[in-house]
């Protein structure tokens, strides 16, 4: 079984830390005020404060060390050697990679606008950041091979390989599309439509590629 390489386990670790360390050298500079969620007028639906900032911020650290280690210690679980080393590979390693380091810089991003003044349309890089993260995971969905933690994992996927190839395929073409338009619509839309917009997303990319794998499997067995 190939060993874990800890350089590349600590650059990992140091994306984790790198918003909340920019956040703690210009948290001086950032108003105590924040206004965000404006409304066709210019008038701001909610004014709230930097501390509410920091709690979101804290938030995001938590959830990206969750995925962390939860990406990190699945794969040795597993009690197929195979499948383990598959996972401990570079091809799993870059999905990882992709999440943390896009995590790390949109987080740095935003907390750069609020640095900067900008406060206004914040949000609308928020659906916007969500489209860019779905587009990267859905590139690298299509790529995933067969294993039980990453991917459409289902009875049918697992048990052919050709249903998970043609299955990942799909679902991986379908995650840069939609990602695609979230990425644009999202600053276009209002706040609540693009809420919406994520929750119907969210149904689609879950949905779909299972009722393609179940159909697909059933077709291909006649």
């Amino acid at each position: 079984m190939k060993h874990p390489d800890y350089l590349k386990e600590l650059l990992l670790i140091c994306l984790l830390l790198l918003p909340m360390a920019y956040l703690g050298i210009i948290w001086n500079q950032l108003p105590e005020e924040l206004a965000t969620n404006y409304m066709l007028n210019g008038t701001p639906e909610y004014v709230g404060y930097k501390g509410e900032f920091l709690l979101l911020m804290i938030f995001l650290f938590f959830t990206n060390l969750l995925l962390y280690f939860l990406f990190r210690y699945i794969p040795r679980l597993d009690s197929d050697p195979g499948t383990r080393e598959s996972l401990n590979g570079d091809e799993y390693y870059r999905i990882r990679f992709a999440i943390h380091i896009y995590l790390a810089v949109f987080s740095c991003f935003v907390i750069l606008l609020l640095q900067l003044g900008y406060q206004r349309g914040v949000e609308k890089w928020v659906f916007a950041g969500v489209g860019i993260l779905i587009i990267v995971l859905g590139y690298y969905l299509g790529k995933v091979r067969p294993n039980y933690f990453v991917g459409v994992r289902t009875p049918r996927t697992l048990l052919d390989n050709e249903v998970w190839r043609r299955t990942h395929k799909m679902a991986g073409s379908l995650w840069i599309a939609v990602g695609a338009v979230m990425l644009v619509a999202g600053f276009f839309l209002p706040v609540m439509t693009g809420v919406f917009l994520v929750f119907v997303a969210v149904v689609l990319l879950s949905a779909l590629p299972y009722i393609y794998s179940f159909r697909l499997y059933n077709r291909d067995k006649g």
